[in-house]
């Protein structure tokens, strides 16, 4: 994943940074670092957003 595809991920859900950031389980001046292209977008973080995407439950949660 990288800026472009986080920026299109936000959009696509309607989300703000801060609710980006929740939803993905990090911090906001992260979900700005990354969008900044200053950090690189770690793994655990393009596989919670892949998650996302596809709809999957929280990890942990059970499906009904």
């Amino acid at each position: 994943m990288n800026a472009s595809e986080l920026i299109e991920l936000r959009q696509r859900f309607y989300w703000s940074q801060a609710e980006a950031a929740r939803q993905l389980g990090c911090s906001l001046r992260s979900i700005t670092n990354w969008e900044k292209r200053t950090h690189k977008i770690p793994k655990h973080i393009a596989l919670a957003a892949a998650a996302v995407v596809m709809n999957l439950p929280p990890y942990g949660e059970k499906v009904r």
